[in-house]
């Protein structure tokens, strides 16, 4: 065992290097390194004489050696034959001064391979050393920029035999070669969120007064459309464009199907009761194809909304093309097809009792309840002004003349609403700018209007009663007139109601012979005629008119020429 080492000594060192055992080697001493007499970790074993050799050349087998092929920078070490494994000198880091474990374990026993040691197979260092030898000085840390020993991460060393594991190549790896050694980092696995595209800063563009125009126009144009689709859905929604005219309409049983439903009783508890429910999509094709409806979407929406499924039923039904949606789903009802359609013309210049006791005369609904819903009802109408609620008289000159068809024992509120809607449909923006430009407001052109239309013996002479109105309106400080209208027709609109006999005397604020001005409000429900007239009178200087015995007025300027025609046989007294 011994000669072996010495040959592999001197066959390292050279012929003249001379192997002095120890003493202890030779009879059987505990090897060095090991027993009560090693060292503490840091310091060096003192040498004895019989370990120093020829021409100054000691061996110690308790330490590594002296001098190691490694600290010859660029030479690489040659391979030699390593003593047996259990007498190989343990061998020390290249740089004691940056190895974590020279401090504290001096012999290297508790290095242990790293498989990720780029050094590994080089056990001399020599590769590094080389290596950091080549490295330009800028390239290198000041000594004061760099970590203390204890702070650096451990270093790890192999043996010969011992090879690092192999590091498994990475599903998409990048390597890089850098200085000397390869690095594989598989940056997907890492990251897998990070996304590789650039990112591409965007560029702000300005509009310009020509893309201002253009977005101001396509608003103006959007606006215009929705305006448009909006008024063509009221129309037929409120039955507007439709004429005066009946249809039949049959809702088959294959339109219908049952289902369960969860209802509750009498005594409050939830059952569940079958009902019959309607396909609203077919039966809007009915009415639809009936000529009832023009969007069948929007009645659909509207059937939906109101749970027309459940009150329309199977049968055979008169509908009238000027019906709103909710006469129509009305007149569709289980009721509906037994009762008798009653149809009342309304003739212009009818006052709101007229009117009244004419829809009680037809059957169409109680006098009281009428006259409770035309006084109370708040109905939801923009020319109507809440603040009347209470006052009997209040929706006078409001309930449009005309042909209308109603039910027997009808709802009064249907009934009412009948009237308004027409009247809404036949005042448009037009009359409105005409009244502004005359000065007055709706109410008061209607006032006029129904004075028209009680007064005017036949349509030719309706423009010049306007004028008279409207020259005595604007010339209250007239002598011959006093600022007063004198229309008899107010007298007789209060006599009407009271049973009093005519009377210039009465009080009332409908008397324009004692009241100057306009009356209270209307006096009648003046046709659109009269409204037109009051809207655009004749430019005349007429201030009298009197009633021949033809059957017309005769004008005056003068109250002169009035009284001469009044004391004549022309007149009709």
């Amino acid at each position: 065992m011994s000669g072996n080492r010495d040959d592999f000594w001197k066959e390292l060192m050279g012929e003249d290097f001379k192997v002095d055992a120890p003493e202890s080697a030779s009879h059987g001493a505990a090897a060095p390194g090991s027993g009560p007499d090693r060292p503490p970790p840091g310091q060096t074993p003192p040498r004895s004489p019989a370990q120093t050799g020829e021409g100054g050349f000691t061996v110690d087998y308790t330490s590594r050696p002296a001098a190691s092929p490694a600290k010859n920078p660029g030479v690489p070490p040659q391979r030699q034959t390593p003593p047996p494994q259990n007498e190989r000198p343990v061998r020390r880091p290249a740089s004691p001064a940056r190895d974590p474990y020279s401090a504290q374990d001096p012999y290297g026993t508790k290095r242990q391979p790293d498989a990720r040691d780029p050094y590994a197979e080089d056990p001399y260092n020599a590769r590094r050393q080389s290596e950091a030898q080549r490295q330009p000085d800028e390239q290198r840390l000041p000594d004061e920029q760099r970590l203390p020993d204890e702070q650096r991460p451990a270093q790890r060393y192999y043996d010969d035999e011992e090879d690092p594991a192999p590091v498994a190549a990475p599903r998409r790896g990048r390597s890089r070669k850098d200085d000397g050694f390869e690095v594989e980092f598989d940056f997907d696995a890492e990251y897998p969120d990070v996304n590789e595209k650039a990112l591409r800063r965007g560029r702000t563009r300005r509009t310009g007064l020509l893309s201002g125009i253009l977005l101001f126009l396509f608003v103006i144009c959007v606006s215009v459309v929705l305006a448009c689709l909006g008024w063509m859905w009221t129309m037929d929604i409120l039955g507007f464009d439709g004429h005066d005219e009946t249809v039949e309409v049959t809702l088959a049983k294959d339109l219908f199907h049952t289902e369960q439903v969860e209802e509750e009783n009498e005594d409050g508890e939830k059952e569940l009761v079958t009902v019959e429910k309607a396909d609203l999509d077919k039966v809007a094709d009915e009415l639809l194809n009936a000529g009832l409806i023009e969007h069948k979407w929007l009645f659909k929406l509207f059937a939906g909304i109101s749970h027309a499924d459940t009150k329309v039923k199977a049968g055979t039904y008169t509908l009238n093309l000027n019906y709103d949606y909710r006469a129509m789903i009305h007149g569709m009802a289980p009721r509906a097809a037994q009762r008798k359609e009653v149809k009342v013309v309304v003739p212009e210049g009818y006052t709101l009792t007229q009117i009244v006791n004419l829809m009680e005369e037809n059957g169409v609904c109680k006098k009281e309840d009428l006259l409770d819903t035309l006084e109370n009802y708040d109905f939801d109408y923009d020319f109507l002004d809440s603040s009347t609620l209470g006052e009997p008289k209040r929706l006078e000159g409001y309930l449009f003349p005309d042909t209308y068809r109603f039910y027997e024992n009808d709802d009064p509120v249907n009934v009412v609403k009948k009237f308004l809607n027409n009247f809404e449909n036949k005042w448009t923006d037009e009359f409105d700018a005409a009244a502004a430009e005359l000065g007055y407001t709706r109410d008061q052109v209607l006032t006029v209007a129904s004075m028209i239309e009680k007064e005017a013996a036949v349509d030719s002479e309706r423009d010049n009663i306007a004028s008279v109105i409207y020259n005595r309106l604007e010339h209250p400080d007239r002598q011959d007139t006093g600022g007063l209208l004198q229309i008899d027709a107010t007298i007789y609109y209060v006599t009407a109601d009271t049973g009093e006999e005519f009377s210039t005397d009465i009080d009332s604020p409908y008397n324009t012979y004692k009241y100057p001005g306009l009356p209270e409000g209307p006096i009648a429900n003046p046709g659109i005629a009269s409204i037109r007239a009051a809207l655009d009178p004749a430019d005349t200087d007429f201030y009298f008119y009197a009633l021949s015995v033809s059957g017309t007025h005769r004008f005056f300027e003068t109250y002169n020429e009035f009284n001469r025609f009044v004391s004549s046989d022309q007149f009709a007294s």
